[in-house]
Parts: C-alpha cells; structure tokens; sequence
C-alpha cells in the first residue's frame, strides 16, 4: 500500500514515520538532528530513547508540528518543531519576509498567529510557564504581549491537551526549538548571524533565542536521500512545487 502526505503535515508524517520504522530509527533520529544547525548553541545529540507528537494541539499555545521527548546522553530534552513550505501559489518564501511580517504586526498591534516567530515564542512562552510554575501556571494563564489574538493565553481543560502537557513536563528543563523552512542555508544563516541575534521584541517576556536552531527544506530531502528514506523522497516528488523552491539553491 502506498501513502501520499500533503504539504508540510504529510512531509512531517512521512519523515518520522519512515524514520521511526526503520531498523535503525534512533540512528537516523541522531543523524537528521545533527544536521539542524544551532547558531547560538553547541548542541551533541546522544538519543537513546524518543518519543514523537505530531500535530499536537496546546490550545492557546497553538498546535507544534512536531514534539520530540528525549533521552540525550542520560538527560531529558524536549524538541519542538515548526514547518513552513512555500506553496505552489506563492512565488517564494523567505526567512527575512517572514521575520518582516513579524516586526509590523508587533508594531500595528496585529500580530497574525500563524507567524513562524510568533509559534515559537508559543512554544517558548509554554516551556518557559511550565519551567516557572508547573501546570498550574499555563492553566491559570501567560500574559502575551499586546496586539496578540489573545492577551491571557490558557491551556484549557481538554484531557488529551492536558495529557500531553504533563508529558512536557519531565522534559521541559532542556528546550529546543527547530524551524523548518523553505528558505537557502546563506540566507538563513545570515539572518540568524545579522537580524535576529541581537533582536528582542517589546512586551515578550519569554523572548529567548538561544535554543533555536533551523533546517531547510532543501537539506531534509537530501538526508532522506543519503539515507534511502524512500517514502519520504516520493512525498517530496509528489509535492513538488509545495514544499520549497528548488531553483532558489542552498549553499
């Protein structure tokens, strides 16, 4: 039986499906992790052990793409993933764009919830309640900053939300978060080095860039390639076009 996956969800499905039922999963989770460039962090992945949510919703924290919950070298370790593609509708997407729409929603007091900064400061904002005050804090309520959808973000009562927040828990002392875009490795590493390195937001008190890190699309093709990730190669055939524009070039 073959299974085709659209757009970032179904890349994301694909990729850790095919890496969780190889005979050697952990291997290939150490290699695809060593290959996520952390500009601020040295950073050695040693997995012995992992466990995977995938579109896992944290109700006023957004849904993650992906939640990796670690054993690395002894010590837990959370990983949170955000994906972004350049549709086929779109000419093209980069990181500087993205990080523009960013900086003029703060300043008009619009700040649009599907931004790839603004889901990780989410993500940041929910590690860093649960690092200060357990899950008593992200169910009593986080202050975000104004021009948020919501100024006072909550988890909510659903079980299973509540479920996987109490998963976090053990995990969130070590917190990385991991973008994956549609964007060159020169322009994104320069971003990382020129813009975003020194920048900090008004009004986000979480606001800490230390633990991000990036892949392109580009690169997670290529270690589905190097590593004869079969399914996951014929999803990016299928999705040609959807996923990253291949005439932009990595380098």
């Amino acid at each position: 039986m073959e299974i085709i996956g659209y757009s970032e969800r179904g890349m994301l499905n694909s990729l850790f499906y095919e890496i969780a039922y190889s005979q050697n999963d952990l291997q290939l989770l150490n290699e695809f992790l060593k290959s996520i460039y952390f500009p601020y962090k040295a950073i050695n992945f040693q997995i012995s052990e992992a466990k995977l949510l995938i579109e896992q919703s944290f109700s006023d924290f957004g849904d993650a793409d992906a939640v990796l919950l670690l054993n690395n070298q002894g010590n837990n370790q959370i990983a949170f993933i955000e994906a972004k593609v350049k549709t086929s509708q779109r000419k093209r997407w980069n990181i500087s764009e993205e990080f523009g729409e960013f900086t003029k929603g703060i300043a008009e007091n619009n700040i649009n919830s599907s931004n790839l900064f603004v889901q990780l400061y989410h993500k940041v904002s929910l590690i860093k309640a649960l690092q200060d005050g357990d899950i008593k804090q992200v169910q009593n309520g986080v202050q975000f900053p104004k021009g948020s959808a919501k100024k006072n973000r909550k988890i909510g009562e659903n079980k299973v939300v509540l479920k996987a927040v109490n998963l976090l828990v053990p995990y969130c002392s070590d917190a990385l978060f991991i973008a994956i875009v549609p964007d060159n490795n020169s322009s994104i590493k320069a971003f990382y080095q020129d813009t975003l390195k020194d920048y900090k937001p008004s009004g986000f008190q979480y606001w800490n860039i230390m633990n991000w890190g990036f892949i392109s699309w580009e690169d997670v093709e290529s270690f589905c390639k190097k590593h004869g990730l079969s399914r996951t190669i014929e999803n990016f055939c299928f999705n040609k076009g959807q996923i990253y524009d291949e005439n932009q070039g990595n380098s």
